[in-house]
């Protein structure tokens, strides 16, 4: 018997016998139609409740807009049902193979994305849509359609947010990298990462090779910790870690460090709030709430985002002067 219906009866047994103090009633019949009345409360009880709501198919969209990529991306899947009892199967998904693509700019320019095949790093293949004419401009709006036999028409629309203008400031504590946050079009979160990079040469040609700084340590897991998106406006990197990092590109590279690399992706709402649905909560002055269908595709669910990078150079013995 479920929680509720134990409720009810439990509710349901205090009324009657509120009912029969009141009236004047044998106590042998009392007993009698008690047991009566809970008997059928009991019997209609049987039925088995399930939180899992009905299945319903939909189309999943995944495509956030960078200038920096060669190209823009739209991926497409579909969503599938599962067993409570096993999440992690999954029954009835397909893979979806024809569709029509395309994103609209604020300016009115139409771009088409053809479907590719591409191969993944498991070496599976798996077809997106992609297209290398479009090249996301801050502060326009970008609005995406999607067609897939038998499903409604999907939307999406985002706005690319302005550029960090990102800067570097070294102390005796470390490497502070930092964000201009008042711009034409301010992004929702940050992203700040820190690089150093040296070059060697390899048959005749310099190749660049750089070594990401961390933030921190974690001793539980025994691992370096890395950065991730906030609403932070700046981030510091110990100077332990960055001449530890510097170690590290000459003991295991070969290579000597000789510059500083930093790099502000401004993210739009979108993007970070999916990530932050991914990979944790952010909600600093209350208590945390899920949002399991948080989404600006309208008849799917998925993210069409935006976001924009902003990077800075600088010689490593000008930040470092220990």
């Amino acid at each position: 018997m479920d929680l509720p219906c134990i409720v009810r009866v439990i509710g349901a047994f205090l009324s009657l016998c509120t009912l029969t103090s009141e009236v004047r009633v044998s106590p042998m019949l009392k007993r009698i139609f008690i047991l009566s009345f809970v008997s059928v409360l009991l019997t209609g009880c049987e039925d088995e409740f399930s939180p899992k709501a009905p299945y319903q198919e939909r189309v999943v969209v995944f495509s956030v807009l960078d200038p920096d990529a060669p190209y823009q991306v739209v991926r497409l899947e579909s969503t599938f049902d599962a067993e409570l009892s096993d999440p992690g199967s999954r029954t009835g998904q397909r893979e979806i193979t024809e569709a029509t693509v395309e994103v609209r700019s604020s300016r009115g320019d139409v771009y088409s994305f053809r479907d590719t095949l591409i191969t993944l790093e498991d070496g599976s293949r798996k077809k997106v849509w992609i297209n290398h004419a479009l090249t996301p401009v801050e502060g326009q709006v970008f609005t995406l359609k999607v067609n897939v036999p038998g499903f409604e028409e999907i939307t999406a629309e985002t706005r690319v947010p302005s550029r960090s203008y990102v800067r570097l400031q070294g102390s005796v504590n470390g490497i502070k990298v930092s964000a201009v946050p008042n711009t034409a079009y301010p992004p929702s979160a940050w992203h700040f990462r820190l690089w150093v990079v040296g070059t060697k040469n390899v048959d005749g040609t310099d190749i660049e090779v750089r070594r990401e700084v961390p933030v921190r340590f974690d001793n539980n897991a025994s691992e370096w910790l890395f950065t991730e998106p906030s609403r932070n406006t700046e981030a510091l990197f110990p100077l332990f870690n960055v001449e530890r990092t510097y170690s590290d590109l000459r003991s295991i590279d070969s290579v000597a460090g000789r510059d500083v690399v930093a790099t502000a992706y401004s993210l739009d709402v979108y993007v970070y709030s999916y990530y932050k649905l991914v990979r944790g909560f952010d909600d600093p002055v209350s208590v945390r709430q899920d949002r399991p269908d948080v989404s600006n595709v309208r008849n799917g669910v998925g993210i069409f985002g935006a976001m924009y990078s902003d990077s800075i150079r600088t010689r490593y013995s000008a930040l470092v002067t220990r």
